[in-house]
Order: C-alpha cells, then structure tokens, then sequence
C-alpha cells in the first residue's frame, strides 16, 4: 500500500470514527498503542531498510529523524495513550 492509499484510507474512515462513541475511539487508540508495542521487533526491522534507504536521498540529519528505537516505540504507544486521557475533541 502507498503512502497515497493510507492517507486516502485514513480520510475515508475520519468519518466514522467522528461518528464512533468516545469509548470506541479510546478502545481503537489503546488498541493502536498495543499493536505498536507487540510488534516493535517487526518495526524496528522494517525501519531499517527505510533508513538505509533514506541514506541515499536524506542527509544524516533528517535519516536520524527517521530511525526508530524501542525507546521511541515506546513513547508512540504512550503518546497514543495520551489521548485517551483527553477531552473528547469530537462533538
């Protein structure tokens, strides 16, 4: 998938999660920091060959932006976290 179709994607389902209870949309969000913690071996493996990548065409600034550790994984899940805490912007 493009970068292209998961903005698409993520335009399309704005709609419903507008419509979705504040409850279901802090479900969805503990969900996604979940997911993003169970799965930092497979991201961090990924991230790698982005980063390698990125060498060739970013400078060594702007390729360290882009380097994940667990650390940074970590503060992902707890900045999703985060918003759950939050006043529901939504209505």
């Amino acid at each position: 998938m493009t970068t292209l179709e998961i903005c698409k994607n993520a335009k399309a389902s704005a709609v419903s999660v507008a419509a979705c209870g504040e409850e279901a949309r802090n479900q969805a969000l503990l969900l996604m920091a979940e997911a993003l913690e169970d799965n930092k071996d497979d991201i961090l493996a990924a991230n790698l060959l982005d980063v390698e990548a990125a060498k060739e065409k970013l400078g060594e600034v702007m390729t360290d932006r882009l380097l994940l550790n667990s650390s940074r994984i970590t503060a992902m899940a707890d900045g999703i976290r985060a918003l759950t805490r939050l006043d529901c912007p939504v209505g």
